[in-house]
């Protein structure tokens, strides 16, 4: 008896063999061409890159742009189609420019500076149609004032100081 399962055992070994060998060789057939494939994945691969690339280059100016935004300093105090109108009226094209300029020519309005020192103004920014507040300094002394302006006959800006805080 232990022959005959002997031999059986054997038999099914060798029988266990080919089915595992033709199951390898037919599961090894590949009814579909690799090369076929492959260029289709680069293809794939390539236009998933392309888009990308621009899809990173559309980031990068919509960040450049929101930067650009965010340094421009907006004037809470001064809207210049209500605020600027009348100075827009008479033909002035950027009201907050021109009112900023004409002060920095007028640094005789500075209150005070020190024997030799130049005072000279820093930050301008408008509030309304009818003030202006602006900050000086020499390098030693600084100072804050509020001037009224309006526009005399000859186009020209004529200022007032209505307050100012000089400090040390």
């Amino acid at each position: 008896m232990r022959a005959v399962a002997l031999k059986f055992t054997k038999k099914m070994k060798k029988i266990s063999i080919l089915i595992i060998i033709s199951f390898l060789a037919f599961a090894c057939k590949n009814p579909v061409n690799k090369a076929e494939i492959l260029p289709d994945k680069t293809e794939m691969i390539t236009l998933k890159n392309d888009s990308l690339k621009r899809e990173i280059q559309l980031l990068k100016s919509l960040n450049d742009s929101l930067i650009k935004i965010s340094q421009e300093e907006k004037n809470y105090w001064f809207d210049p189609d209500f605020n600027g109108s009348h100075l827009t009226r008479q033909g002035i094209t950027n009201p907050e420019k021109f009112v900023e300029n004409a002060l920095r020519k007028r640094a005789d309005l500075i209150p005070e500076g020190v024997l030799g020192g130049t005072m000279n103004f820093l930050k301008i920014q408008l509030l309304g149609n009818r003030w202006v507040i602006a900050d000086y300094s020499d390098g030693h002394i600084q100072g804050r004032s509020i001037y009224e302006y309006r526009m005399n006959e000859k186009k020209e800006l004529a200022f007032k100081i209505l307050a100012s805080n000089d400090t040390e």
